[in-house]
């Protein structure tokens, strides 16, 4: 017998935990046993850009809408580089001042994370306008890494054009291009409301019939919702997915309580399994209150199922037919176990280390007045980082107990 519901109420303590915004120097930094100090990390990565006085307030302009950007001169990490076109990117943070914006470059740019790095002539930079502090999109992939889930090239960065900072940004690799160049896929989909295909790139050395073959795979995922249960379902949806990875991207997302990730995620062919596999995407959201349909809609549709978001129809069959929510469990589990406290200790402290060099001058850090969250300063970093590292711990091990008592 599966058990299937939470008593909902220890949540508040990760409610109170990650949303406080401040906290008090006695006791709570022994509790949680984090060291957030400046570990002698400089500014990995700089884009400095030049443009017309036109230009640059046609760039800041809001509410802003998507345009191209004419580049006089473009200098990455000291190599000056000729772009083929750059662009402003995303749907949110465009209502904001600093814009997140997409590089096609003619020859490659080489950027720095750590011991990693990435050259690539195709890469987009986040302005991270409505990350708390700048944090939520470098901890949510600081912690897939630990799960195996993510695998793209990230790195924070600083913008300036014509000589001034534009503030924090993070460079990110495209899911599309890693898809096809790391993983040679043929196909690749970003799911929309709906299931509906939002965006699809593919390879140009792939057929015409082999493209129809692995449209119909997606199309097939969500046919045999109303056709299959139990077993026969998940065995169905093996198929044409790789369902242990999906359902493990499925619990990291409730794990860190990410408000809106239906529509942020890309299918893609893994030419190896001849299915697809998923990469997920922007991660501004996490630790919210309720998911983007809300808290009452969501409960009606899928009561007190440990999942955050009811706007899927995959998601919606996975909490309500007993087989597939049991094996997601398993998976739910086998996430928290890969995040230890200490390993989840290790990630927050990076996050911290590695904006402490920007947050650290003034000129950068000033541009958070133009950001969702205006009162950045390295205080108010650490005061969050403690908090909500307090708030997850706890929440994976009261859910890691609950877990051990539901599968036997």
């Amino acid at each position: 017998m599966v058990r299937t519901s939470i008593n909902y109420k220890k949540i508040i303590l990760f409610l109170i935990a990650s949303r406080l915004a401040t906290y008090s120097m006695s006791g709570q930094t022994e509790i949680v046993s984090l060291k957030l100090e400046d570990a002698g990390k400089k500014i990995e990565n700089t884009i400095l850009m030049e443009m017309s006085s036109s230009e640059y307030e046609a760039l800041h302009a809001t509410p802003g809408s998507k345009r191209n950007i004419r580049v006089k001169k473009l200098i990455i990490n000291r190599d000056s580089i000729v772009p083929e076109k750059v662009t402003t990117r995303g749907q949110s943070t465009l209502q904001f001042q600093r814009k997140s914006l997409g590089f096609r470059l003619n020859s490659v740019a080489t950027f720095s994370h750590g011991d990693r790095s990435m050259k690539s002539k195709k890469f987009s930079i986040l302005n991270l306008a409505m990350d708390k502090y700048y944090t939520h999109n470098r901890l949510a992939f600081g912690l897939m890494e630990e799960t195996g889930i993510f695998n793209l090239f990230y790195s924070f960065c600083e913008l300036r054009i014509n000589g001034r900072s534009e503030g924090i940004y993070m460079i990110i690799e495209k899911p599309e291009d890693w898809a096809r160049n790391m993983k040679s896929s043929p196909l690749v989909i970003r799911r929309g409301y709906d299931h509906k295909i939002d965006k699809l790139a593919t390879d140009s050395k792939c057929d015409k019939a082999e493209i129809k073959k692995y449209l119909d795979y997606y199309k097939q995922i969500y046919k045999s919702l109303n056709k299959y249960e139990g077993e026969e379902l998940y065995k169905k949806l093996s198929e044409y997915i790789d369902m242990n990875f999906y359902m493990k991207w499925l619990a990291f997302n409730f794990l860190v309580r990410n408000g809106d990730y239906s529509d942020e995620v890309f299918f893609y062919i893994d030419p190896e399994i001849k299915k697809f596999r998923i990469v997920p995407w922007d991660y501004d959201d996490i630790f919210s209150i309720q998911p983007h349909e809300g808290k009452v809609e969501s409960k009606k549709i899928i009561g007190d199922k440990l999942l955050f978001s009811s706007e899927d129809m995959l998601d919606k069959k996975i909490a309500s037919d007993s087989f597939l929510y049991h094996v997601y469990l398993g998976k739910m589990k086998e996430v928290l176990e890969a995040l230890p406290a200490e390993n989840i200790k290790d990630v927050y402290e990076d996050v911290y280390s590695e904006l402490f060099p920007y947050y650290s001058r003034e000129e950068i850090i000033k541009n958070s007045q133009y950001d969702l969250f205006k009162d950045a300063s390295t205080e108010n970093l650490k005061s969050y980082l403690i908090n909500s590292y307090f708030g997850l711990s706890s929440v994976r091990s009261m859910y890691l107990k609950e877990l051990d008592n539901i599968i036997k």
